[in-house]
């Protein structure tokens, strides 16, 4: 089962955010629209998963990219967003500081 899946981390993640989601290896693009060289050049199958988080003007204030290793991992994720900790620090380095080796 996914982390993201588990009862808790859903819960949390239903409570603080919106969830929207995309995946871009199901996206045909003709060769002649710009978005297929952009998309070409980051192969979708090396980017996922990617969490990114959008304030509430849509810019993003953070990235998560990779599997998250644990459920503990997703709601320090959770929390590092919502306390908006990505101002002052990042994620790795939130999550070092809280106690969780890399």
């Amino acid at each position: 089962m996914s982390v993201l899946q588990q009862a808790a981390v859903r819960a949390e993640y239903i409570k603080r955010f919106v969830g929207v989601h995309s995946d871009f290896s199901e996206l045909e693009l003709d060769d002649r629209d710009p978005r297929h060289a952009t998309i070409e050049r980051y192969d979708p199958r090396k980017l996922r998963p990617v969490i990114v988080f959008l304030d509430a003007q849509g810019k993003e204030v953070a990235r998560h990219t990779g599997k998250l290793a644990s459920a503990e991992d997703a709601l320090l994720l959770a929390r590092f967003v919502s306390e908006k900790h990505y101002l002052r620090t990042d994620f790795a380095a939130f999550r070092t500081a809280a106690g969780k080796l890399p």
